[in-house]
């Protein structure tokens, strides 16, 4: 949305960001359940559907259907702690610290640069429509080295 900002109106922007949202809403009907949530909640058949709609018609799913209920049964045997076990006194130092980082990023940092990166480039010298691409190459090189990242975390487990 950063460079395509650029070359429309926000109104136009706005449109389109809108229209995107509906039409990802709409095809979200469209997404088959989870296998693994169809698991969790005992429907066996569906299971297997899900997993021949996702593979192929032919595929062979005995296995991965096998291994996902098996999973399943082994999560079941975790402590069913909640959400609102985190609010322990032996957690209150921990929770806050993250907390003030969240609101310490918020405030500062990346956010704060990227929206005043076009008056920043011009009071450098450098046009706007360039300091903006240089701003969204450094935002997809980081994506691409976060899923690098990523990748190389499940290759070592």
């Amino acid at each position: 949305m950063f460079v395509v900002g650029s070359f429309v109106h926000w109104r136009t922007l706005a449109l389109l960001a809108t229209i995107l949202a509906l039409l990802q809403l709409l095809l979200l009907f469209f997404i088959p359940e989870s296998p693994q949530w169809l698991a969790k909640f005992g429907c066996e058949k569906e299971l297997e559907a899900a997993l021949l709609c996702l593979r192929g018609d032919k595929a062979d799913i005995s296995h991965e259907a096998i291994e996902i209920k098996d999973y399943v049964e082994s999560l079941k045997s975790f402590s069913s702690e909640g959400i609102l076990d985190i609010f322990q006194k032996n957690y209150v130092r921990p929770l806050f610290t993250v907390a003030g980082v969240l609101v310490l990023m918020n405030l500062g940092g990346i956010n704060a640069l990227t929206y005043y990166s076009g008056a920043i480039f011009v009071s450098a010298g450098v046009s706007s429509m360039v300091g903006l691409i240089t701003l969204a190459a450094t935002q997809i090189l980081k994506v691409l080295q976060r899923i690098q990242s990523l990748q190389a975390g499940k290759a070592k487990a």
